[in-house]
């Protein structure tokens, strides 16, 4: 799962300061928007600030054999005991939930002008123009652009956020690229027992081998600690401690 357009999608446009000048986006919290879900893509650049909050785990492709790094928000699909109502019960939100309802196209000789965002002048914001967050003539909301179409306040932040993502998603295809190549990705075995006597075994979620990544030698240590890959992997072997608060949450529940 990635930031990027599906160019399926015939409402996911390009941004542009004419034709989206009256354009607000809502901003609030909430299961209409599509944030009932159980798992959320994140970025490694994120680890220091998600280990705190949630359970951070790998998910693999089951099509191709890519690994993935996502926070797990609940035990079934559709389920975020993180959220009720219009609250989002963590300090942290991952930027993956942050970035709706824009994402990251790239230019083509058809596409016409977007807001450039990274390095990568050929990468453009997008959004998705079928998002209930989308007021297209005004209203609830933030406004992306002024009456003269430059940049608001919350237009800058949204293309701060987008340039954060793209160069998280580079460096975390990276750092799961690492812990494979050295076989240090190991099923995560879920096993919970909820107030209600119920026992679940949950299957498919990954996570680093800490005995083998201590076993490293000398230069692939190092070689983890310059990169920060050493540090991640401590970070997302020690956040599936959070399992025990998404236990706590479901048995608050009932």
């Amino acid at each position: 799962m990635s930031a990027q357009a599906n160019p399926r999608n015939s409402n996911v446009v390009a941004l542009n300061n004419e034709s989206h000048r009256n354009l607000t986006v809502v901003t609030k919290r909430g299961a209409e928007y599509g944030e009932a879900t159980h798992l959320v893509p994140v970025v490694a650049n994120e680890l220091r600030n998600l280990v705190l909050e949630y359970p951070v785990c790998i998910t693999k492709d089951p099509s191709n054999g890519q690994f993935s790094l996502c926070v797990l928000l609940g035990f079934e699909p559709g389920e975020n005991l993180y959220l009720s109502g219009e609250s989002w019960d963590a300090q942290y939100i991952p930027m993956h939930v942050r970035r709706q309802p824009f994402m990251v196209g790239y230019k083509n000789p058809q596409a016409g002008a977007g807001e450039d965002v990274g390095k990568d002048k050929g990468a453009v914001i997008t959004l998705d123009l079928s998002s209930k967050r989308i007021h297209e003539n005004g209203g609830e909301g933030e406004r992306l652009f002024d009456d003269q179409g430059n940049n608001t306040p919350f237009m800058q932040q949204v293309s701060d956020l987008m340039g954060q993502l793209m160069a998280g998603m580079e460096s975390t295809t990276a750092f799961l690229k690492a812990l494979a190549d050295n076989d240090l990705i190991e099923p995560a075995h879920i096993n919970v027992q909820f107030a209600s006597g119920e026992q679940k075994r949950y299957e498919g979620l990954y996570t680093v081998n800490e005995e083998k990544l201590q076993k490293l030698d000398a230069d692939k240590l190092v070689h983890f600690h310059q990169h920060g890959y050493l540090q991640a992997a401590y970070w997302l072997g020690a956040s599936m401690g959070q399992v025990r608060k998404l236990i706590f949450l479901k048995n608050k529940l009932g």
